[in-house]
């Protein structure tokens, strides 16, 4: 593990107060500041189902949950989650707010002040993760750390920013997170679109001209009968991730074919 990827692994394992109150403190400002940005200058719809992000994110709930979702612009995260977390879970949620791997040379590499950046980028519960080192690799062991403490998890299952309508092949590292849990996760995919408008690809300042963002979150994903088919059949660790990857991938496909008919062909419903 390199100094960037061990910055907030290191200060979280260390339960480091004054790296905490400033992640607290950067969670909740960043969440606020989504809101407003979203309610002032665009026009967003979230699919009435939000309630089962307040019942997955419930620290009484006895099941990891981990998030799946698109990636349409390099402010996906954090301005959606400012969006779909209520504010009570932004003022006094941090310990229920999800970690999510970020790439490492965009987040965490790079600049004048490159360990600055990574502790403020950490701050925002994000860890390194390196693009070509697999789904055996420290990011992705302190994911699983963290959904075996409850703590949820995001994962933009495509690996980079994809700004067109079209899902690309999903990534395995979330078969891994589920086969290697404790207990089998419940898996929450959510679809947007949009977001490629208020950010462009290469671009670094978003738009505030009124663009149409709409997420749709689909039914929670059970992940017990997909580990029990993979014991099942004796599949192998690489055709297990596979397998429960394929089935991760087809839902958000389905979910972005209905998205797409709502956003591009009539008004979101």
């Amino acid at each position: 593990m390199d100094k960037f990827q061990a910055i907030p692994v290191a200060l979280y394992h260390n339960n480091f107060k004054l790296w905490k109150r400033g992640s607290q403190l950067f969670v909740m400002t960043t969440g606020l500041a989504s809101k407003l940005f979203f309610n002032c200058f665009h026009d967003v719809s979230v699919s009435p189902f939000q309630y089962q992000l307040d019942h997955l994110f419930d620290e009484n709930r006895n099941r990891s949950v981990i998030t799946v979702s698109n990636h349409m612009s390099c402010l996906d995260d954090p301005l959606l989650w400012g969006v779909l977390l209520r504010m009570k879970r932004l003022l006094f949620g941090w310990d229920t707010v999800r970690w999510v791997p970020g790439a490492h040379e965009i987040c965490f590499d790079g600049g004048k002040f490159p360990n600055l950046k990574a502790l403020l980028i950490s701050m925002g519960k994000t860890v390194s993760c390196k693009r070509g080192e697999g789904v055996y690799q420290p990011c992705m062991d302190f994911c699983i750390e963290s959904l075996n403490k409850k703590i949820p998890v995001h994962l933009f299952v495509e690996g980079k920013v994809n700004d067109t309508p079209t899902l690309i092949r999903t990534k395995w590292g979330v078969g891994r997170l589920v086969l290697d849990s404790d207990d089998p996760p419940v898996i929450l995919p959510w679809i947007h679109r949009g977001m490629n408008e208020v950010l462009p690809l290469y671009h670094t300042v978003p738009k505030i001209s009124r663009k149409r963002i709409r997420i749709a979150i689909g039914d929670p994903i059970d992940t017990t009968p997909l580990i029990l088919d993979c014991k099942r059949f004796n599949l192998t660790s690489i055709a297990a991730r596979k397998y429960i990857t394929d089935v991760i991938e087809w839902r958000l496909d389905q979910m972005g074919h209905e998205l797409n008919a709502h956003h591009y062909g009539h008004e979101f419903a």
